[in-house]
Order: C-alpha cells, then sequence, then structure tokens
C-alpha cells in the first residue's frame, strides 16, 4: 500500500456537487507520486446517504472512512489519521481543488525534509482578537503566522500526537487552527517548521509567506490548490481584494514580515527567502 493517503473531507451539506468539482480536478491533475485517497463523509446520518455523493465520483477508487460527531475539520482529520496507515497524510477540506500536476509531490517533497513538520498550500498572518474580543486571550496579536488547513501535509505520528479538544462553534475552530494553542504553534512547540509550497515547487519559510504568491497577495497565481477563501478573492473587486489583503497580511506585509522574523519564536526560520524542493511535476 501507498505510504501516503490524501484525505480529502466530504461535507453533507455541501451536497454532491462540491465533491464533484474536487473528483474533476483530481482526476484533471498528476500527483506525482504513488498515493491513495480517502474520503471522509461528515455530518451523513448514515452510509447510505452517501450514496449521490458516490455517484458523483464516477467509480474513483476511494477508501470510505465515516466521522459524525459534531466538530469541525481538524477532530475530523486527526481521527482520520488515527483511522489509516500511512506515513503521511495531506488533508483537504471540503471547498477545496488541485489546481496543478505535481502537488503533492511539491507537499511531499518539503514535508518530509529534516526538520519540517507541516506544510501547506496557504498560509496567513490574520488574527481573529480584533473580531472576537472576549476571546482575545487566546489569540497572539498580529501577525500570527499559521498555515491554513483547508489544504495541507504531515505526517501520521504529528497528527495523531495533536491536543484537539471537541470543536463546537467556529470561533473554537478558528482557535484550533491560529490560535496560541493551534495547529501550526503545536507543530513549532515540537521544533519543527512550517512552510507553504507553491506550484513553483518551493518551500517558504513564515516570514516569507507574504511573498509567496499563494493567499490573497500576488495574484494567487503561485497556488497549487484553491478553495472557497482563495476563489472569494479571486471573484472579489479591487475594493474587497484590497480589505481581504489587509486582513490576511497588514497594510504593509514585508513590515508583518519583519515583525515576525523578530518577535515570533519559529524554529530555525530564515529570512534568506524560499527553500528549494525537487519540486517533481
Amino acid at each position: 500500500m501507498p505510504e501516503v493517503c490524501v484525505v480529502h473531507l466530504v461535507w453533507a451539506p455541501l451536497g454532491p456537487a462540491a465533491l464533484q468539482r474536487f473528483a474533476n480536478s483530481y482526476r484533471g491533475h498528476a500527483a506525482g507520486i504513488d498515493h491513495r485517497l480517502a474520503l471522509v463523509f461528515k455530518d451523513f446520518g448514515s452510509p447510505e446517504e452517501t450514496v449521490a455523493h458516490v455517484d458523483a465520483l464516477d467509480g474513483l477508487e476511494h477508501e470510505p472512512l465515516y466521522y459524525s460527531r459534531p466538530t469541525f475539520d481538524l477532530p475530523a482529520y486527526v481521527a482520520s489519521a488515527k483511522a489509516l496507515d500511512a506515513s503521511h497524510l495531506c488533508f483537504l477540506n471540503s471547498e477545496s481543488v488541485v489546481l496543478v500536476d505535481g502537488w503533492l509531490a511539491a507537499l511531499h517533497d518539503h514535508v518530509t525534509a529534516p526538520g519540517v513538520g507541516a506544510v501547506g498550500a496557504t498560509g496567513s498572518y490574520e488574527s481573529p482578537r480584533s473580531i472576537i474580543p472576549l476571546r482575545r486571550r487566546r489569540w497572539p496579536r498580529f501577525p500570527n503566522p499559521h498555515l491554513r488547513t483547508n489544504g495541507f501535509m504531515a505526517s501520521r505520528q504529528l497528527m495523531c500526537s495533536l491536543r484537539v479538544p471537541e470543536v463546537r462553534t467556529k470561533s473554537h475552530a478558528w482557535e484550533l487552527e491560529s490560535g496560541r494553542e493551534g495547529f501550526t504553534r503545536q507543530v513549532w512547540s515540537r521544533g519543527l517548521r512550517t512552510l507553504v509550497v507553491g506550484r513553483d515547487g518551493k518551500g517558504y519559510d513564515v516570514d516569507q509567506w507574504h511573498a509567496s504568491a499563494t493567499f490573497r497577495l500576488g495574484g494567487q497565481a503561485n497556488l497549487l490548490l484553491a478553495d472557497n477563501r482563495t476563489r472569494q478573492w479571486d471573484e472579489a473587486d479591487a475594493g474587497e481584494r484590497a480589505t481581504l489583503s489587509r486582513l490576511a497580511w497588514g497594510s504593509d506585509p514585508e513590515a508583518a514580515a519583519v515583525h515576525v522574523r523578530s518577535a515570533v519564536t519559529i524554529p530555525s526560520a530564515r529570512a534568506a527567502g524560499p527553500s528549494e524542493g525537487a519540486g517533481r511535476r
């Protein structure tokens, strides 16, 4: 069995169309590395209720998993990691689509490099502190670098070691992704780096994420994977794009990156620029 597994979350309320959109993109772009596909059917009443979704796959080979606890994505990913026999897993949310050939190989090249704990298609410096004042202590101030968990890759060992509480509200989900005890900072606490990987095959350290042209800057021209938030930016007018970019990177992204270099404790962070990966296409 391949040691790499792609885990795609299938959320019932979105209906079969979202899964079909992912399946079409998955078929249309070679992953570049041997792997298998698992689909996590979330919030379905029974396996029988997945029939229309499975039909939308048009015969795409996959391993089905079922997850019905009232929670958000990361706990479902951790449960999936515990259930699957794989050395590394690539987790894709229900809105994700593949954009380029070699996407999985590019992620795998970097996540298996020495000292790297997790890699993703996008990252952000955003902090929800300003919009959730009652829980401000749970998030660092801006800039608050974190991998976006819409599409990322990590080892099974790391995923199974995460502290993942019950997540029943959207603010709790944000906290698990980007809070003081969130996913990225749990990776850092193990002395491991987190990289954003672009379609150029390069892995970008935290202080270079703003220069990666992957999320809400640079025309998003370097994206490996898209999701509803990257599509939101693509479809926005100039004013809304500017607002969304400020939320992610601040009014001066380079100044925010300088602050990250000097004030945020990141394992082996380098200011020298993007790292070169094998970048198989």
